[in-house]
């Protein structure tokens, strides 16, 4: 584990808790703006852990099925933050009320050009 994965599982592990203390000690009106904005990149933060530990695994695999010497832990994070915002996304639309499938069909279009813009420029 490097330092920097220990820079990353630490951040996540401080944000869970930070959210957590949020969540059962106040409400949205008492918080006020800027509390809503902590707690949104709390959660963003928290998404951003899991899902960068998610993109090492899947790289990590990939190249040892390819027999590669080394797995780039530079794309893990560049996958990691594009799609840790696809989730603050979707908490974003749900706050204004209901979804339908046109939204969450752009918000994977979202994705998805994401990535293929971080695999062309990695």
């Amino acid at each position: 584990m490097t330092k920097t994965d220990r820079v990353f599982t630490v951040m996540s592990l401080f944000a869970v808790i930070f959210l957590m203390i949020i969540i059962n000690l106040t409400t949205p009106s008492d918080i006020g703006p800027l509390g809503v904005l902590v707690f949104f990149t709390l959660i963003y933060l928290v998404c951003l852990g899991v899902i960068v530990s998610l993109c090492r695994v899947f790289f990590t695999i990939k190249s040892r099925l390819k027999k590669e010497t080394k797995a780039s832990h530079r794309k893990s994070y560049y996958y990691g933050s594009v799609l840790a915002f696809v989730p603050m996304i979707f908490v974003f639309m749900r706050s204004f009320g209901r979804m339908n499938l046109l939204e969450i069909a752009l918000v994977m279009l979202f994705a998805v050009v994401g990535c293929f813009y971080i695999s062309k420029r990695t």
